[in-house]
């Protein structure tokens, strides 16, 4: 007997995608530092790297506190400036996860017509990561990247670095 399909959805990725307009160098200078959230994403309180290891080392940890009060410790498992990505795992939170584990990428693309940048922000969950997480962190990341854009494109702006 074939099951009755379901109108759940049924994915353990989230993903979220925006333009910069800014060159793909420029953006990649910024988001390379594992410490990016803490400058640019607006509902951060501060990003500092564990054990004082460097932003961009392979292997460091990172703590990322949220105003509310929310953490959560990330390890950095992979970083190329060739492929302008940035890839990393989740340790632990505050609130507990409602999921077993969760990879995230952000990766950064150089639009060749108009030197923009495509950035994308995802993450694979663990099968246990329930539909309403799932939902949550990719209008998060959708937000994470508008404050990204807002963040350098205000800084291009201003003439400063970030």
């Amino acid at each position: 007997k074939e099951a009755a399909p379901t109108k759940a959805k049924m994915s353990t990725r989230a993903a979220a995608s925006a333009v910069i307009p800014l060159p793909v160098d420029q953006v990649w200078k910024s988001l390379r530092d594992f410490t990016f959230p803490g400058k640019l994403v607006g509902p951060v309180e501060s990003c500092i790297m564990e054990e004082k290891k460097g932003s961009t080392e392979v292997g460091a940890i990172r703590k990322i506190t949220w105003k509310g009060g929310q953490w959560r410790r990330q390890r950095l498992i992979g970083l190329s400036d060739q492929y302008h990505t940035c890839v990393w795992e989740l340790v632990e939170s505050n609130p507990a996860s409602e999921t077993t584990a969760v990879m995230s990428t952000l990766r950064l693309f150089r639009i060749t017509e108009t030197n923009q940048t495509l950035i994308e922000w995802s993450s694979d969950f663990s099968s246990d990561a329930p539909g309403k997480l799932i939902t949550f962190e990719q209008k998060a990341y959708a937000q994470n990247l508008v404050d990204i854009r807002k963040s350098l494109t205000t800084a291009a702006a201003a003439g400063k670095k970030k």
